[in-house]
């Protein structure tokens, strides 16, 4: 068992020494034996845990999705708190780390790595349907959260290389986009539900609303309530009204 444990600290401790590396220089420009020397590992350890350079590559940019959705898992609270929760995340992660968060969205045109992406991100459009609807995505909820996903990242990416825009308006324009998204899928398929926690959590939040979404945004969730028939019903009365018996 303590081999095990010493085995499993030391792929962790590799991933995160090239995660940095990876982040700072091309994949050619990495030296495995200049890393392994850093570290004070033999070079072979490297070759021993991911079978060489190019295994050792493709752990790393699969570790930086996996640490992303684990953020995800782990984010608790109401609905907006929640989504604004995720975000921060992200963005920590891009500000902390932008060869990193680079790493995730980059070499799209080496098949591994795109593989490794287009898993990732499904799995990240998986979990976010799941907390909106409580299910699987069917084909048009799957589509607007990929698409909006893409968009996340451009918007990120340009954040980072430029002074145009601050982190306050990255978030809002994030926050834009997720709801936009999620309006748009249920306009085209009127059969996605929102989760009744989600809208009860909104609207039983007047403060919280205010808080997190940006007064142009707040009636597109009213939106929302009036395009899901079973949401709207919480807030219609049951039995019609009963009119006044005339004399």
């Amino acid at each position: 068992m303590a081999g095990n444990r010493r085995g499993e600290a030391a792929r962790a401790a590799l991933l995160d020494a090239g995660k940095d590396a990876f982040s700072h220089q091309r994949y050619e420009e990495v030296s495995i034996v200049d890393l392994a020397r850093t570290l004070g590992v033999a070079a072979g350890s490297i070759s021993y845990h991911f079978g060489g350079k190019r295994g050792f590559y493709l752990a790393v940019i699969e570790q930086t999705f996996d640490e992303f959705r684990a953020d995800i898992l782990a984010t608790r609270g109401p609905a907006l708190e929640w989504l604004n929760r995720v975000i921060d995340s992200l963005l920590d992660r891009a500000e902390q780390h932008p060869g990193g968060y680079e790493l995730m969205v980059a070499d799209v045109a080496d098949t591994q790595v795109r593989e490794i992406r287009d898993r990732s991100f499904d799995q990240i459009t998986e979990q976010l349907a799941l907390e909106l609807t409580g299910a699987e995505p069917g084909p048009v909820l799957r589509a607007a959260i990929t698409g909006c996903i893409a968009s996340i990242e451009g918007l990120v990416l340009h954040w980072l290389h430029t002074d145009a825009l601050t982190r306050d308006q990255v978030r809002e324009l994030i926050v834009s986009n997720y709801i936009g998204a999620v309006i748009s899928a249920i306009r085209v398929d009127p059969t996605i539900r929102i989760r009744e926690e989600i809208m009860d959590s909104i609207l039983a939040d007047p403060q919280a609303l205010a808080e997190f979404v940006p007064p142009e945004l707040r009636y597109k969730l009213m939106e929302i309530v009036m395009a899901n028939p079973t949401i709207l019903s919480m807030f219609l009365p049951v039995d019609p009204p009963v009119s006044a018996e005339t004399n």
